[in-house]
């Protein structure tokens, strides 16, 4: 009866425990982030619901790390400032079908991010909306060109934007955005199927997507630090430097020690230690016999002196008793 107790108990321990790990996997949190908008997240997707803009702000700080997706449902029209900075693992958003705009830094530095798709309603970019997603490289939009502020698809590398055949781009504007953007911009038109084609653009226009050189600086709109840190630093250091102490230290080093160790060194050590020492330790090694002290060990000659006098009693004993039975017989004679 102890025995099923204690299986029973046990049995309940483990159910125990094991409820903080499922309520963690299922666990949801929501809350409001606008005036008619609420958020909540279920496992690893964040869903806000509602109609209108969203406010400024992050009110799912806390669980930031574990987003990996984004759904706009209803009526949402746009997403706030800073809503999904640096949501590192996000790798998926469904903007729905009525988001007009991305606030500022509304998805900064969201490494994992490596294309979006925007709907016919949308309007505008703003300011570093997509700036440092390092990961992100195509972009779709449904419909007309959208305003881009202040360096909102820069990354450093390559981004390639597709709008549609039948709602084309003013190609004025395109030509501007690409140099805007020092070259870093592709912009394709996408046909009806969804497919890229990029046949459809002129071919200067397609040089001026592809430059020769790479370009260094980030959009005329970017901040002055980095175009100006890469021009100064990069070419002044690295001509005095490395000229000036190569061939100064290798050359002197290797000419000034090299030679005059080696000859010195080995002709006068190696000869005068071989004939030295061989011949005079060999003889003498080969013509030391060891004693029996040394062949015994350092005490063990007294266990010979008491086997030698237990060996000479026995002996005298021995002679004893034969002289003794000698003599027996004489008399019983």
């Amino acid at each position: 009866m102890k025995k099923i107790v204690s299986l029973l108990l046990a049995v309940m321990l483990l159910a125990f425990a094991a409820l903080p790990a499922a309520a963690s996997e299922t666990a949801t949190a929501s809350g409001e982030c606008g005036d008619g908008l609420t958020w909540t997240l279920e496992g690893n997707t964040l869903t806000v619901s509602g109609s209108g803009d969203m406010d400024s702000g992050c009110p799912w700080e806390a669980y930031r790390s574990d987003i990996e997706k984004v759904v706009f449902t209803g009526g949402v029209t746009k997403v706030g400032e800073n809503a999904f900075a640096e949501c590192d693992n996000l790798t998926s958003i469904d903007f729905g079908g009525s988001m007009r705009e991305v606030g500022e830094r509304g998805f900064y530095s969201c490494d994992s991010l490596t294309s979006i798709h925007l709907p016919a309603t949308f309007k505008l970019f703003g300011p570093e909306s997509f700036m440092n997603c390092g990961k992100l490289t195509t972009v779709y939009c449904d419909g007309g060109m959208p305003s881009f502020r202040g360096n909102c698809l820069w990354n450093g590398n390559n981004i390639t934007i597709y709008y549609p055949i039948d709602n084309p781009w003013p190609q004025t504007a395109v030509d501007e955005l690409v140099n805007n953007f020092g070259g870093r911009l592709n912009i394709l038109k996408m046909g009806s199927d969804g497919e890229p084609i990029p046949e459809a653009l002129p071919a200067e226009t397609q040089a001026a997507t592809q430059p020769t050189t790479a370009p260094t600086t980030a959009p005329t709109t970017a901040p002055t630090t980095v175009p100006t840190t890469a021009a100064t630093t990069a070419p002044t250091t690295a001509p005095t430097t490395a000229p000036t102490t190569a061939p100064t230290t290798v050359p002197t080093t290797e000419a000034t020690t090299a030679p005059t160790t080696a000859p010195t060194t080995a002709p006068t050590t190696v000869p005068t230690t071989a004939a030295t020492t061989q011949p005079e330790t060999q003889p003498v090694t080969e013509t030391t016999e060891p004693t029996l002290v040394e062949k015994v060990g350092g005490d063990g000659w007294i266990g010979v002196v008491i086997v030698v006098a237990v060996l000479t009693l026995l002996l005298i004993l021995g002679l004893v008793l034969r002289g003794a039975r000698h003599k027996g017989g004489k008399y019983s004679g």
